[in-house]
């Protein structure tokens, strides 16, 4: 299930980690580990009813897709800069976007119409994503968190010619954090909100 980060995170001892082993674990593995932890916490006793939808999403992003971009894409000198905390903002703001596509087609006893960001908020305060007292970008995620846009994702992508594909706004300061393509970005959010709210709105 967890794909890449399993090998990283989990391998035996019998060969030693390279380096670029150990900053895929230290930058990648352990930071995405705990915000999925921190998620899984707030789910159960909150939001069982769409924990299908979380669980599908947050493994295929967190799990397979986001780390294997990033081993494709990232130098092993972009891979050791990487900051675990700016990896933990841009799943939380991709996280917190499809929460609040979710709230728009399904309505959740007893929680107030903005649960989204409350959800988004607490594993925030929880994982102290913005608490590192060297971390050089917290003006740029604190306003990315503040945003109340949602991501569009109107712009359909075209498999066959990339380069035709739109890439929209929102996607390129969620790239920088990470040193990723802005189009990797869109190519990993989309497809997997189209599956979501294609699944919730035949119910």
């Amino acid at each position: 299930m967890f794909g890449l980060l399993k090998n990283l995170l989990f391998r035996k001892k019998q060969k030693p980690l390279t380096e670029r082993d150990l900053n895929g674990r230290n930058h990648v593995g352990y930071p995405t580990m705990q915000l999925s932890d921190e998620i899984d916490k707030l789910i159960e006793p909150q939001f069982k009813s769409i924990k299908p939808v979380i669980k599908m999403y947050k493994e295929t992003l967190f799990f397979k897709w986001g780390p294997s971009v990033i081993n494709d894409k990232l130098s092993d000198e972009q891979l050791a800069k990487l900051s675990g905390r700016n990896l933990q903002m841009v799943y939380l703001l991709l996280f917190r976007d499809m929460l609040r596509h979710i709230a728009e087609i399904v309505e959740l006893k007893n929680e107030p119409a903005n649960w989204p960001d409350i959800f988004a908020q607490e594993v925030l305060d929880n994982c102290q994503m913005l608490g590192d007292a060297d971390d050089m970008d917290i003006a740029k995620k604190q306003a990315l968190f503040a945003s109340e846009q949602r991501y569009c994702i109107d712009i359909p992508i075209d498999d066959k010619h990339p380069e035709n594909t739109e890439i929209p706004d929102w996607a390129v300061p969620l790239a920088e954090l990470i040193m990723l393509p802005a189009d990797m970005i869109y190519k990993c959010h989309r497809p997997l909100l189209v599956a979501i709210t294609a699944r919730k709105k035949r119910r």
